[in-house]
């Protein structure tokens, strides 16, 4: 018996967007897969090997999202209940730390070199009162990213999750064909029937 999950997060594009990284992608890297297996506390399959832990879970996890949706729905099946209801908890946390190192990351490298190029620029301009496009542009990138750099808002959200058993196609594919087969009888057996009977003397009876 397997159970699906489906766990609902909400991005914030703005700052996906702005560091490069989108969560359709991201979350179905396989980088983000080896950080799974590195850090999550809930699944029993992080012992495997990493090829083999990657092979599983490509195929057991996946985000999707729609262009222009920040809405992020992500599926998770295992035949463990309690383990499907506890990774569901867990995933938005995973995705949440490992975005955020991503933000962390390009944010401290953009930083680094804008101000770099600030100092530089500092030494031979009274920035206050130039009016070279590229100063201001510098300036204004370098405001822009502190302040993303400060900004505690979480880069995905959680939104809900749910866990049900997952029908097993093979069976409803059987109970189908069963159906299918059972009907065909029986109506084969009513033809069959009525051909049999004499409409007209029933008919006379009447």
């Amino acid at each position: 018996k397997a159970f699906k999950s489906e766990i609902i997060l909400y991005g914030n594009d703005r700052v996906l967007n702005e560091i490069g990284e989108n969560s359709q992608y991201s979350l179905n890297s396989f980088a983000f897969l080896k950080f799974i297996k590195n850090n999550s506390k809930t699944l029993t399959n992080t012992k495997l090997s990493e090829e083999k832990f990657l092979k599983e879970m490509s195929k057991k996890l996946t985000a999707q999202t729609e262009t222009g949706n920040p809405t992020v729905k992500v599926k998770y099946s295992n035949s463990n209940k309690t383990e499907a209801e506890n990774f569901s908890k867990e995933y938005h946390i995973l995705a949440q730390n490992y975005l955020a190192d991503k933000k962390n990351s390009y944010l401290n490298s953009q930083l680094k070199l804008l101000d770099e190029q600030y100092k530089f620029i500092s030494k031979n301009t009274d920035i206050r009162t130039t009016k070279d496009p590229l100063t201001d542009t510098l300036v204004s990138r370098l405001s822009y990213y502190r302040l993303l750099k400060n900004d505690s808002s979480p880069v995905i959200k959680y939104i809900n999750s749910t866990t049900k058993p997952s029908l097993n196609k093979k069976l409803v594919l059987a109970a189908a064909l069963f159906v299918g087969l059972f009907l065909g009888i029986f109506a084969a057996f009513v033809k069959d029937f009525s051909n049999t009977l004499d409409w007209k003397d029933i008919k006379s009876k009447k």
